[in-house]
């Protein structure tokens, strides 16, 4: 199984808890491999480049978990509305996603923002999806998962919320969780 990590928007292979995350990824028997590479078009995001970037560049398939994070989580959830991915991804982790641009200049000209979400085609994305948010998240208020979480409802979904976390931008625990006991259980 690939996993793919989609950073934030301004981020790079550096930030944030990316390569924390890959050298764990790395020592699971049931990950082939952990892609972790700088997007292009930072910081503004486009989904006009990181979608095709996603499907040309680094290759996307039934054998993939995207692992989104802020604007990677956007990404990430358009990537499980389109076409163009050869059936359903393995999994999607969905780490302080919104669902609106927030009024954000920078947020509004990524495009992910600028027509309304397919929640039925999003929830057929993926064979697994899990969101994850914090609670004391000051740049995407709880109120945006909550919603998120509701749309999405459904036996292949599943929502964290946790208590004094932020934008996550240090490693935690919960995630490991998921990923051990979602996909390890096959090995």
């Amino acid at each position: 199984m690939r996993v793919v990590i989609c950073p934030g928007m301004g981020c790079d292979t550096t930030s944030n808890w990316y390569q924390w995350f890959r050298g764990e990824m790395k020592q699971r028997k049931y990950v082939t491999e952990c892609v972790l590479r700088d997007f292009p078009d930072q910081p503004k995001c486009r989904e006009s480049k990181w979608i095709p970037f996603l499907l040309d560049d680094i290759g996307v398939d039934r054998n993939t978990v995207v692992v989104g994070h802020s604007s990677g989580a956007a990404c990430a959830m358009r990537l499980l509305e389109s076409d163009k991915v050869d059936g359903p991804l393995r999994g999607a982790i969905l780490v302080a996603a919104a669902h609106t641009d927030l009024g954000d200049e920078w947020e509004a000209q990524s495009e992910y923002f600028n027509r309304p979400w397919d929640w039925a085609k999003m929830k057929t994305g993926a064979d697994f999806i899990h969101l994850f948010h914090g609670t004391d998240d000051h740049l995407i208020p709880v109120r945006e998962a909550r919603h998120i979480a509701e749309m999405m409802d459904n036996n292949n979904f599943q929502y964290s919320e946790l208590p004094g976390k932020g934008h996550f931008f240090y490693p935690w625990q919960e995630l490991l969780d998921v990923m051990d006991q979602r996909f390890g259980a096959d090995v």
